[in-house]
């Protein structure tokens, strides 16, 4: 397969379905792809009562100043520069570039937004992975990693920072994301929904983020 207008050749970006090509007998298809040309773009993201669109400076603003907000903030831009099965390639002529290779458009798209509040994905092993939070380069190690599926709706990954924190990082459907918070976030999760419903009548496709502590 070719693009000829942008002299494109097939890529491929994971190798992950190969071993459950033998299991397909059916391939449906919509119209879905030839409106959209399946392209993924990170818009905004709500915490609290407060959204964040990626073209302003206000998450980094609030970051910085210590704003009530910044704790979250810096956990959510963590989780999406960290909980993904992204491939990163750094162009030999651009000393300063990044290009995302992924699966699927969506997860290429949170890697992307993630980098324009300021983190940065910059590479991955099979145990580590290591970011630019602005400015700071930050190492995770991956101790487990929990793939999307249909049945489960969400991904998740398990990490241990730098101060030997533990965490579970988990990005998915708002519905199985959303009844899996705890009692003493209830306070968020009321306003969750409220965002989700503005995101939703401006038509944007929607996902929550949940972070979860587990040293003993």
């Amino acid at each position: 397969m070719y693009h000829e207008e942008t002299n494109t050749p097939a890529m491929a970006r994971t190798s992950n379905l190969n071993e459950e090509l033998g299991q397909v007998k059916y391939i449906f298809s919509d119209k879905t792809g030839t409106l959209t040309r399946n392209i993924m773009e990170f818009k905004k993201c709500a915490i609290g009562n407060t959204i964040y669109n990626v073209d302003e400076s206000l998450a980094i603003k609030h970051i910085q100043s210590g704003h009530k907000n910044a704790e979250l903030l810096k956990e959510m831009l963590t989780l999406l520069s960290v909980c993904h099965t992204v491939v990163p390639e750094k162009p030999k002529d651009d000393e300063h570039g990044m290009i995302y290779h992924a699966a699927s458009p969506d997860e290429r798209a949170l890697v992307y937004g993630a980098r324009k509040f300021g983190y940065t994905f910059l590479s991955r092993t099979p145990d580590t992975v290591d970011i630019d939070a602005l400015g700071h380069k930050e190492t995770f190690e991956i101790l487990n990693v929990i793939e999307f599926t249909s049945t489960r709706k969400r991904m998740s990954v398990i990490v241990k920072d730098s101060q030997n924190q533990i965490k579970l990082f988990c990005k998915g459907a708002d519905t199985v994301i959303y009844e899996r918070l705890e009692n003493s976030t209830s306070e968020y999760g009321d306003v969750l929904l409220q965002q989700l419903e503005v995101f939703a009548t401006e038509g944007l496709r929607t996902l929550c983020c949940a972070v979860a502590n587990l040293n003993v």
